[in-house]
């Protein structure tokens, strides 16, 4: 029993990283002028740079056929507006990482985990976050 729990989740977290890599294979940008761009980590060393938290607080739109919305409220709750197993529960900030506190829930089980990824752009429109080698976009609604 127990491991057949252990294999549910492992393919619970290769569905979830498998939803995340086929959704950062496509993406259809908006046609946003770069003069309109308000506020972006410009620092050489993004690594060290600090995110204008407020830029963040919205809801973010993955215009990838996977369609992967979400929206982040000031309190630091976050909420899946369009995905029915992934729930975002939670974000916060920590230099120019965010983390999520989601909950998978799906195959009869469901855990609590924490996705952090590095934000590599940020303006009032897009956002841009990596994990590894991926890359996800996101626009403002």
């Amino acid at each position: 029993m127990k491991n057949l729990i252990i294999k549910t989740r492992a393919i619970q977290i290769l569905f979830i990283i498998g939803i995340h890599l086929l959704g950062s294979c496509r993406n259809e940008r908006k046609n946003t002028p770069e003069s309109e761009i308000t506020s972006e980590i410009q620092n050489e060393d993004k690594h060290n740079s600090t995110v204008d938290k407020e830029l963040l607080v919205g809801s973010w739109k993955d215009y990838s056929e996977f369609a992967l919305h979400f929206t982040l409220f000031k309190d630091g709750s976050a909420s899946s507006d369009n995905m029915k197993t992934l729930l975002y529960k939670t974000w916060e900030v920590n230099e120019n990482k965010i983390t999520f506190t989601v909950e998978s829930i799906g195959n009869g089980t469901s855990f609590i985990d924490n996705e952090t990824y590095i934000i590599d752009k940020l303006t009032k429109d897009s956002l841009i976050l990596k994990n590894g080698e991926y890359r996800f976009e996101y626009f403002k609604e």
